[in-house]
């Protein structure tokens, strides 16, 4: 006998129901040989994913859950991650790479997250795969893709890949990491055997002390990283416009964090991303008109992805772990929505999470000119706000005299009002709670009592908010007010049993871009000509 092992089973707890931290990767990966875990078996057949024994039966049990494939397993660290999936073996001839799901999930972790589903919908491809393999599996991730989301919210049978959101009240953020490794051109530059490097031939030297073993070779970081071309952009825009569209229609306290794929060179994006988004009209009006009219005439054309539920981050990351992973590089969602979920949970998030520091980035790629991150495209339309330059479009990691920062917070609404992602934010944890709060109320009697008991409880809601600074106003009058009496509803909603509230409230905007000008004189003397922050977004 070598020795005694002691092995706790902590049960899964249901989150609390207004925390705004909680993520949800949907992506590829592989499962982990081995018994299911006790913990997650309970967990799943608590949901109806699978049945308690052979003598009860559930309408909703899956043959794939014993496998956790397309059913939602809560994560809350970075060890039970890696128990479960294999993350690091994705192959590329006999060498093991690291998947994106794994490499995003390691880096919400390692950023300050603390609790996750993940939603298997599938193993990954090999490195090499060609694109016909590759976009079929994007309808896994995004049932319905290209139209519109084939999920139905009271038929639990019909949920998958992002469908599952319908059962997670508590996901604040939607991650697809795998999305622009799946709409990437053809790789002809990716050979179809790993290249070995040879070792110099054996020749006898002068004596001298042993040098130290020289690290392994990295066949998978020395693969280019995935980069799309014209088509592959518009599969990604597609993508992001169907997932956004099913998140504004049925889950508006979600934001979908995405990364920008890295571009083919000979695109005009490898020089100017925002003038190629604007030439494709990536962000002009807004998903939904975009949604309605290519999906009846052409399903191929670019489709806008412009959102207050959309946030978009830029560029790729090189992070501490992620090795074995084409030009070690990763997109970038994984660790911002780390930092959104620390934000939440140290900070609040309503405010904005540029004032953190992150912790496990060490190089962008591309690393972006000033002209990149702050010129203009006068070119673009008019509903697409000609006037916002890409830090004001795009959620950016810059190199900064404090190291690599983030350097905005944004998502890509054309509503200059909806633009920093932080007072979406306040709306999505308003609206939750408020749904929380009409929940318990949802078997009573609509009168006088119940309209004053929404009043109250929607004031210290709102009041707790104006404490912490979420809300703006020299007293909380000023800051926020809530209607819920006879002025808010007609007599045919009362008889209906209908109660409608009316909410206004003065969100408290940080500042994320001040504009200082220094002028220079025919003397060399220079002077503050202006200072000011940016507000002109459109």
């Amino acid at each position: 006998m070598k020795g005694l092992n002691f092995y706790v089973h902590k049960p899964i707890q249901e989150s609390a129901p207004n925390r705004v931290d909680i993520a949800c990767f949907v992506g590829l990966v592989s499962l982990r040989c081995g018994k299911l875990p006790t913990e997650v078996a309970t967990w799943l057949q608590h949901q109806g994913w699978l049945k308690a024994d052979n003598h009860l039966s559930s309408p909703y049990h899956r043959n794939e859950a014993m496998d956790l494939l397309d059913v939602p397993v809560p994560i809350e660290d970075w060890d039970s991650f890696d128990a479960l999936f294999a993350w690091d073996k994705r192959y590329f001839g006999g060498e093991k790479g690291i998947t994106y799901l794994g490499a995003a999930v390691r880096s919400f972790f390692a950023q300050g997250g603390r609790r996750c589903y993940i939603i298997r919908v599938g193993d990954p491809l090999p490195f090499n795969a060609a694109r016909p393999e590759r976009e079929a599996l994007l309808a896994k991730l995004i049932p319905g893709y290209p139209m519109v989301v084939s999920s139905n919210k009271s038929d639990r049978t019909s949920w998958q890949g992002i469908g599952h959101l319908f059962g997670l009240p508590d996901v604040s953020f939607l991650s697809l990491p795998d999305l622009p490794d799946l709409t990437q051109s053809e790789q002809e530059r990716i050979p179809s055997e790993p290249t070995q490097i040879q070792a110099p031939p054996e020749q006898f030297v002068v004596c001298s002390e042993p040098s130290s073993t020289p690290p392994a070779d990295n066949v998978i970081g020395r693969i280019p990283a995935p980069r799309c071309d014209e088509l592959g952009y518009c599969q990604w825009a597609q993508a992001v416009n169907v997932a956004a569209n099913f998140i504004a229609t049925h889950r508006r306290e979600v934001q979908l964090v995405a990364s920008l794929p890295l571009p083919e060179k000979r695109l005009s994006a490898s020089d100017n991303m925002l003038r190629y988004i604007h030439q494709k009209h990536l962000l002009s009006g807004d998903i939904e008109k975009s949604h309605t009219k290519l999906c009846a005439d052409n399903p191929h054309e670019f489709r806008s992805v412009a959102s207050a539920f959309v946030q978009l981050c830029y560029p790729w990351v090189r992070t501490i772990a992620a090795r074995r992973i084409p030009e070690e590089l990763e997109t970038p969602e994984g660790a911002l929505i780390g930092l959104l979920a620390k934000n939440a949970l140290t900070r609040g998030t309503f405010r904005s999470a540029t004032k953190l520091q992150q912790r496990d980035i060490v190089d962008l790629s591309p690393v972006l000119r000033q002209e990149q991150i702050h010129g203009r495209h006068p070119q673009a339309t008019s509903d697409a706000s000609p006037g916002a330059v890409l830090i004001d479009r795009v959620t950016l990691f810059s190199h900064t005299p404090e190291g690599i920062k983030m350097i905005s917070d944004v998502t890509t609404s054309n509503d200059v009002q909806y633009r920093p992602a932080s007072i979406n934010r306040l709306f999505s944890l308003i609206i939750r709670a408020a749904r929380r709060i009409g929940e318990e109320f949802v078997f009573e009697s609509s009168g006088e009592a119940l309209w004053s008991r929404l009043r109250d409880l929607m004031s210290d809601l709102l009041l707790t908010l104006y404490k912490q600074g979420g809300l703006r106003g020299t007293t909380p009058a000023d800051a926020f007010h809530v209607r819920c009496d006879r002025s808010t509803m007609t007599q045919h909603d009362i008889d209906m049993g209908r109660v409608i509230a009316i909410i206004q409230f003065d969100p408290a905007a940080s500042i994320e871009t001040m504009n200082v000008v220094l002028t220079m004189d025919e003397g060399s003397h220079v002077s503050l000509s202006s200072l000011g922050i940016q507000e002109d977004a459109a």
